[in-house]
């Protein structure tokens, strides 16, 4: 394990993370001084939490409108990626197309540039909003928004850490590059908030979920290798989208077996 820089957690950090994962209004100029260089990963869950509070707000003051589920469960959806800037749909709707679109690495690297947007793409936005949308419906009938909300924010973002750890980057350059590879004590402080979060809300139950989890994001880290030799900007994105509907599914199972 490498030496913990103890400047690596600050409230600078979590501003940068923040900054980088979000479309909230943070001034990146003033974060990038000399502790720039510190990893920042650690506090992804973080950005998770507190995506979750206005999302939980958002679903509290329209139950008590009782306002339909489905239209709730939209809103909620349509809000995170507001907050988000539909960064991380960008990236599983880039990597559905470079991945299957492409024939070799080159070709998938080239097409996950281009900002145009294809069928894998589109068909792959479609299944996430709407796998998404029905297992949101179905936890608000059952009173457990707070619940799946903010597990599901803060479990795939340490997801995501973890993506990032243990797969290298594909290229020399773009954002994954830039980030770097997430300090060892990095990784393990933000799955220890995910995994806490998760036993916390969900119970011991939540054992099953994290390992299908964990399971899922390695089988990603293999499909990654295999097709562009690591990771990108765009596969950390999609990780973060399809890390959120395993655990959202995994929740609507757990409701409908208890």
């Amino acid at each position: 394990m490498s030496k913990i820089d103890i400047n690596t957690f600050n409230v600078r950090n979590i501003l940068r993370a923040v900054s980088l994962t979000t479309r909230l209004p943070i001034d990146l100029g003033s974060l990038y001084s000399k502790e720039s260089k510190t990893d920042a990963t650690w506090a992804y869950p973080l950005v998770g939490l507190i995506l979750s509070i206005p999302i939980n707000v958002l679903g509290y003051v329209l139950l008590k409108l009782s306002v339909d589920s489905g239209i709730i469960s939209a809103l909620v959806i349509i809000c995170l990626i507001f907050l988000t800037g539909a960064m991380h749909e960008d990236g599983l709707a880039d990597t559905s197309d470079g991945f299957w679109g492409g024939w070799n690495k080159d070709t998938r690297l080239e097409i996950m540039k281009d900002s145009r947007i294809g069928t894998y793409g589109v068909i792959a936005l479609i299944f996430s909003i709407l796998l998404r949308w029905y297992c949101f419906k179905i936890i608000i009938d059952q009173n457990l928004l707070f619940v799946a909300a903010t597990v599901s924010c803060v479990l795939s973002r340490s997801l995501m850490t973890f993506y990032m750890w243990a797969t290298p980057n594909a290229k020399d350059n773009g954002l994954s590059f830039n980030a770097g590879r997430p300090e060892d004590i990095s990784v393990i402080v933000a799955c220890l908030m995910g995994v806490i979060i998760t036993i916390l809300l969900v119970g011991l139950s939540s054992v099953l979920l994290l390992l299908l989890s964990f399971s899922i994001v390695w089988l990603l880290r293999i499909l990654s290798l295999e097709k562009i030799n690591g990771r990108t900007g765009d596969t950390i994105g999609a990780v973060q989208q399809i890390s959120d509907i395993i655990i959202l599914c995994s929740i609507y199972l757990l409701i409908n077996t208890q």
